[in-house]
């Protein structure tokens, strides 16, 4: 309820606008709005909505969660303490997790980033107990034989609402550093073989999805030393014994690798298991003989990304692909070589400005030379320079043509291209290839596989991000809802990662909802349209009674709704 409250000081009237809440069962000040002295407040009112909250994405998650009852599961297995008050362990893992899945902070701006949304309507707490030490305290109580328990009937829940059958299952292997340096050692983790890393602690994390869905069901941590190859040689049969423990009925597993695949002993497990698949993305300089292919042999792949893209922003972004055979790892693989336009252009744009700072730092470190007069030295200094530059750059010192001519007794310096390497480079711009086992997949379902899972699809959009960016760091989606890591002790490591593949479930199962309604998007595309669905406080009626309501809904936003089966009526969001 939301009313005008007036405060005098010293002997002046001052008018807010006060709202209140039941809160645990008390009344309480949820929201307070300053509006001035009295001849400013019929002023102000008129203006429309006062104090706007994120209202969409708080409560369609919500409502998912209704299906869930992830705070209900961790409550049955840790019971709150008798006299515990504000939120339970279940709900400050909720409250957690809700915030990972629309905009990652830490737990010290978890209290600050929750007043600017209409928690207060849709689920009542005291924001003061979301800080920070309030969640190591609750967080502690969680064993790992605990997690491991909560883990399980949760993604158990999550699977009873998927379509029934034989599930496609899809995983994939990461690594995370923490943003945080480390108070005490993370030894307790478990993790086999696990070495400190005294200054950038972390974790490596296998995740298994639905393949169709996209939608998380098991996930396995593991040394943060390992690579990806290396996790799947020792951890393969204990990550589908996980699985196995869910009750899942699986029809055949395929494992993703972002950064190729050259084990010998896992490729020869990978050939002789039934139900076992793999698609391994390899960068385009893996196969140079395949960058060499002409574009006009290229085709529009028939994806759904695609749609988007000729829907938003025209033809000539579309994904283009080239399948072939050839042997690989002692077999003949199908081949899929991907050309993305908007990474060609991404990558070519970071190009020139690379050059750029090579011209500018040579001819700066030039003209000291000049001026100390030390001209029989610079010649050798600048290429050594150059080749230094290149490898922090990660440019090939061969694109660059270094002479040193000499004009009026002054020496000069001239940087050319040798443009048939330049083009050798630019050639492998927006490409990527994928090699895979699977027969049965058309090419438009290996590649949607591919970034589905790993959610780079879904980052399309992104001015900063393309669909093969930054392959080093693996998939983006993870590292965008597991960072910031803001934790060093493997106990509060464990419960976080728990956090955020909640999270990612949550955002997956609203992308699956919405695809089976009728509404294709991503999971971030459906965030971002959501969280600027707002509330705010309006004047209506003759008597002028204030009232939180929806503001503006935009067709896209009432699609949404529609389609998780609401209607907004009269400034509310109620069922169809």
């Amino acid at each position: 309820m939301a009313h005008l409250y007036k405060k005098i000081k010293k002997g002046h009237e001052y008018y807010y606008i006060r709202e209140t809440q039941r809160v645990y069962g008390k009344p309480t000040t949820i929201n307070q709005v300053y509006l001035g002295t009295a001849d400013k407040v019929e002023t102000l009112l008129g203006r429309g909505g006062f104090s706007p909250k994120e209202f969409g994405s708080v409560f369609v998650l919500n409502e998912l969660d209704k299906d869930l009852d992830l705070a209900g599961i961790v409550n049955e297995i840790l019971p709150p303490k008798k006299r515990t008050k504000g939120p339970s362990l279940g709900e400050l893992v909720f409250y957690a997790a809700l915030n990972r899945a629309i905009a990652p902070t830490s737990k010290r701006q978890l209290a600050s980033w929750y007043e600017t949304t209409d928690i207060q309507r849709i689920r009542p707490l005291r924001l003061e107990s979301l800080n920070s030490q309030n969640f190591w305290n609750h967080w502690d109580r969680i064993s790992e034989h605990d997690l491991e328990r909560i883990t399980v009937t949760f993604f158990r829940k999550v699977n009873s609402l998927l379509p029934p059958g034989d599930r496609q299952l899809v995983v994939e292997a990461t690594r995370l550093q923490s943003t945080s340096k480390p108070a005490g050692g993370l030894e307790d983790l478990g993790v086999e073989e696990f070495v400190r890393q005294p200054q950038q602690p972390g974790i490596g994390l296998a995740l298994v999805t639905e393949r169709h869905s996209g939608v998380p069901l098991h996930y396995q941590t593991f040394s943060p030393n390992f690579s990806e190859e290396k996790f799947f040689e020792r951890g393969l049969d204990d990550l589908r014994a996980g699985v196995n423990n869910l009750g899942v009925s699986v029809k055949d597993l395929t494992i993703l690798f972002h950064r190729g695949l050259n084990s010998a002993a896992l490729i020869s497990r990978l050939n002789g298991k039934e139900g076992l698949h793999f698609v391994a993305s390899c960068p385009s300089d893996f196969a140079p003989e395949l960058t060499k292919i002409s574009l006009k042999e290229f085709s529009p792949l028939p994806c759904r990304a695609n749609q988007r893209r000729s829907d938003l922003e025209g033809e000539d972004d579309k994904v283009l692909y080239y399948e072939t055979r050839a042997d690989f790892w002692g077999r003949s693989r199908r081949v899929i070589v991907i050309f993305d336009p908007k990474t060609f252009h991404q990558s070519y744009q970071e190009l020139g400005k690379k050059v750029q700072k090579v011209r500018k730092e040579l001819n700066a470190l030039h003209q000291r030379y000049l001026e100390e007069k030390a001209e029989e030295n610079a010649p050798q200094a600048i290429k050594d320079h150059l080749a230094q530059l290149c490898g922090r750059l990660k440019l090939s010192p061969e694109i660059f043509q270094l002479s040193f001519p000499r004009e009026k007794g002054q020496l000069n310096l001239a940087l050319q291209f040798d443009h048939r390497q330049m083009a050798n480079n630019v050639r492998h711009f927006g490409k990527r290839i994928l090699i895979t086992d699977r027969e049965d997949w058309e090419a438009a379902e290996i590649y949607e596989a591919f970034t589905k899972q790993s959610g780079l699809e879904s980052q399309s959009n992104s001015k900063t991000s393309s669909l093969w960016a930054d392959q080093e760091q693996s998939n983006h989606a993870i590292q965008v809802t597991f960072m910031p890591l803001y934790h060093w002790t493997g106990s509060k490591i464990r419960v976080h990662l728990f956090v955020c593949v909640v999270a990612m479930t949550y955002l997956a199962l609203l992308s699956q909802r919405l695809n089976s309604n009728g509404y294709s998007t991503t999971p971030r595309e459906a965030i971002d349209e959501l969280r600027s669905l707002r509330t705010a406080i309006f004047q209506e009626g003759e008597d002028g009674k204030l009232k939180r309501m929806l503001d503006q809904v935009s067709a896209r936003q009432a699609a949404i709704l529609q389609a998780m089966g609401y209607k907004v009526q009269e400034g509310m969001v109620l069922p169809r």
